[in-house]
């Protein structure tokens, strides 16, 4: 990869700070489409922005390979008239990716929005930012790489998704994401950029890079594949595979399987200058020929994967970004369930309403941004436990006392439980979205219209004409609800509550109408009079009289915002409470296919209050759930059908490996081995715990107030268990036996007499919780306390 004199460190360094300097972020914001990629014959000295990444920073990282559309859009050389297709679009000078935009200044101002994004990101270090931006892979690590901190580097100079991905299998033996890949390499290491290439990327190049015999096995795997999808039958794709080995090792200085497109070419060339090859080549023996066809054809396949340029890996691409509408993430205590919370409601409101986050290590702004979200309501907060129901949840009638002086009266009213008030704010959004602008200004007009109208009426106590004599007065308002009280000496006159959405509705029917029973018929079709109906009819008739003396005046700057925004109810514990009795009948509501705005919406009649009730499509459920308080496999089946589960279990990585000589990764290992061995996995321990252990105290009180309580729960108290997890390093003790008082007892023949009584040892004694040894010994096998004496 590089051959490292002190001559191409410094130009690797020079180029580094070199390109920062020129292409800084304030001039990529203002970088024209001339400036971001021009060709030779318009510019023999070319310095726009795709050459800077690919040719003049090209001993950094090379992204040579593939065509000229990674970059979404580039200047055209050839000038003729071309047809566009395969997702690519074509002018007389530039050709660019169809998703990206229906023309060129489109197309360009989509791919800097998105390059934009990408050095924000590197700068803030939020790397799995860069990973959900829809760019190709090579070049957006490769923009993201030069933006870096060059004393703190986080991103390694290796940019072949393929090299990536051995590196992963073989290093980490998983499949791991881009980001993931580079998390791993460099976290809890602050490298400058010379070491970071001398001590990660080179020799992780030498390993894995072109030349290795690692990458060259994978090569010749990927076009065996590839032959094969040709129909070609198993013989000649070995004799295929041979030959290009062949060529490599007979005529050329380096092996074709290390290529890529660019210099597989430039071999091609040498090649047919060969008068050797060609005259072998012409010998009858057209295997040569074919073969180098066929790899030719498999490296320009390979190479445009990286462009995202087709409708079958958009489509891909689109569906792994969908996030589940109903989501638990569960796992053993402190693994970072409840705080994970906020990281998958940031995800949703990120991708719903198209903003930028703060990355995951800056979480003072990313708690600030949830807390304005849960300010403003589209996100709510609530725990599950055993006295929790569907009155708290959905709806239930509620006591209320009279506050009049003197007054003991106890009513009861119909509240909203924190669901239903989430779903009905989300309702109301969904609305607005589906509505043009227009429609929307008269909407939130005529809202406007109604609050003004109402609160006049409560501040003025003005009457309004009942259909057969007498008034009545609106005595309190509040969201949904006008509060009314009749006059009069009638057998039913009295309070009564009149719902602000209907009235809504009446209001927008701008027929003239004789009779209550009338009214209703006409807007909703409903053929049965109810005692409310005439005073809203004489409430719409008050409406439209005070309408017409101009005294509502509504000042609507006509900008107002239909976007369809996301809720988000997040549920703590959700296995603590009674599932079925908690959601009731909105167990089915729930489902995707049966939200509000979509084609198989169901709509259901709530008990308390016999309002029609339906989930619509803009809310999303977090859940979490704590699998040591209770086994996932016993929660509630129709539940877990609606449901996607994220499985959040310890994760050692995130600790320190040297807190005072503490290595806290293993420390947590060796302790949660044991556990699965003597319990099960769900009741291992979460890495949470040691979150923030800094020094020895911190590590202490860790153990004296979380883990030891946690253990005497899990093992009921019995410390011979407890003392084999710690491995005997002498936090438990053998209690001193009072043999005089045990005399006796000890002869009885149903009393174990060799019965051992353990106690936790006294934590003011420093020779075991002050001592480093102590907490090595959890996974270095060394026992503090060999005698168990209590000495």
């Amino acid at each position: 990869m590089w051959n490292l004199d002190e001559k191409k460190l410094q130009e690797m360094l020079d180029g580094f700070l070199n390109f920062q300097e020129v292409w800084t972020l304030e001039k990529v914001k203002n970088m024209t489409l001339e400036e971001y990629t021009n060709i030779k014959k318009d510019n023999p000295n070319r310095d726009d922005f795709t050459f800077w990444i690919e040719s003049k920073l090209d001993n950094l990282g090379s992204i040579w390979g593939g065509s000229a559309f990674k970059f979404g859009i580039y200047r055209r050389n050839d000038e003729s008239q071309k047809e566009s297709s395969n997702g690519r679009l074509y002018s007389q000078n530039y050709a660019w990716i169809a998703k990206y935009g229906n023309n060129e200044n489109k197309a360009f101002n989509n791919i800097k929005e998105k390059i934009i994004q990408i050095i924000q990101a590197s700068q803030n270090n939020d790397l799995e930012t860069i990973e959900k931006i829809d760019f190709g892979d090579a070049v957006k690590w490769k923009i993201a790489f030069h933006y870096q901190n060059i004393e703190n580097i986080k991103i390694v100079n290796i940019f072949s998704k393929d090299i990536l991905d051995l590196i992963s299998l073989n290093e980490f033996n998983e499949k791991l994401k881009i980001y993931q890949i580079h998390k791993k390499l460099l976290e809890y290491k602050k490298l400058s950029l010379v070491e970071m290439i001398t001590t990660i990327a080179i020799p992780l190049w030498n390993k894995y890079g072109m030349n290795s015999q690692n990458y060259i096995d994978k090569m010749k795997n990927l076009f065996s594949e590839y032959l094969n999808k040709k129909k070609l039958d198993k013989n000649t794709i070995n004799k295929y595979i041979q030959v290009i080995e062949n060529i490599s090792k007979e005529f050329l200085k380096e092996n074709l399987y290390s290529c890529d497109l660019f210099s597989f070419d430039q071999n091609i060339n040498k090649l047919n200058k060969n008068e050797e090859f060609k005259l072998k080549n012409s010998n009858g023996n057209n295997m040569y020929s074919s073969a180098l066809n066929y790899y030719r054809a498999f490296l320009i396949d390979y190479y445009e994967q990286d462009i995202f340029i087709t409708e079958r890996v958009q489509s891909e691409e689109s569906n792994m970004k969908i996030i589940p509408l109903n989501q638990i993430l569960y796992g053993p205590p402190g693994t970072g369930k409840t705080y994970h919370t906020i990281d998958k409601a940031l995800e949703i409101i990120s991708k719903e309403e198209k903003i930028q986050i703060p990355s995951e290590d800056d979480r003072i702004n990313r708690k600030k941004l949830f807390d304005e979200y849960v300010k403003n309501g589209q996100i709510v907060f609530t725990t599950f436990h055993q006295s929790y129901g569907y009155e708290e949840f959905v709806e239930g009638i509620k006591p209320r006392i009279d506050s009049k002086e003197n007054s003991k009266e106890i009513k009861y009213e119909i509240k909203d439980g924190i669901f239903k008030e989430l779903c009905e704010k989300a309702l109301d959004n969904y609305e607005n979205s589906i509505l043009n602008a227009d429609e929307l200004n008269k909407k939130i007009e005529l809202k406007e219209k109604v609050e003004n109208f109402l609160n006049w009426l409560l501040e003025t106590n003005e009457p309004i004409s009942k259909t057969k004599g007498g008034n009545f007065f609106v005595v309190d308002i509040n969201d949904k609800t006008v509060m009314i009280y009749s006059e009069g000496v009638e057998r039913f006159d009295g309070n009564f509550n009149l719902s602000i959405s209907i009235f809504m509705e009446l209001l927008k029917c701008k027929d003239e109408f004789s009779n209550a029973a009338e009214m209703f018929k006409k807007v909703f079709n409903r053929d049965y009079a109810d005692r409310t109906h005439t005073y809203y009819f004489n409430l719409v008739k008050k409406f439209k009289v005070y309408e017409k003396q101009s005294v509502i005046k509504i000042e609507n700057n006509k900008n107002n915002d239909n976007s369809l925004k996301p809720y988000i109810i997040i549920i703590d514990e959700i296995n603590r409470g009674n599932v079925s009795k908690i959601f009731g009948e909105l167990i089915t509501l729930i489902e995707p296919s049966k939200r509000l705005g979509n084609k198989e919406a169901l709509e259901l009649t709530l008990p308390y209050s016999g309002e029609k009730f339906g989930v619509p499509k803009n809310v999303y459920i977090i859940g979490t759930m704590n699998t040591a308080d209770r086994s996932i496999t016993s929660l509630d089946t129709a539940l877990r059908r609606r449901f996607e589960f994220v499985e959040m279990m310890p994760d050692v990585s995130k600790l320190s490996m040297d807190c005072e000589g503490i290595n806290l990764q293993e420390l947590l290992k060796a302790i949660n081995t044991r556990i699965e061995y003597l319990l099960d996995r769900e009741k291992t321990i979460g890495h949470a715990f040691f979150i923030g252990v800094e020094n020895l105290d911190d590590l202490k009180k860790v153990f004296q107030n979380k883990i030891i309580p946690l253990l005497q729960e899990y093992f009921y108290n019995d410390y011979t268990l407890i003392d084999a997890v710690l491995n005997y390093n002498g936090m438990i003790k053998i209690k001193e036996e009072n043999t005089e008082y045990l005399q006796k007892i000890k002869t009885l023949d149903n009393v174990d007499s060799e019965r051992k009584i353990y106690k936790i040892t006294p934590f003011d004694d420093k020779s075991v919780w002050d001592e480093i040894k102590t907490y090595q010994a959890i996974y270095g096998g060394e026992k503090q306390d060999k005698n168990k004496n209590g000495e």
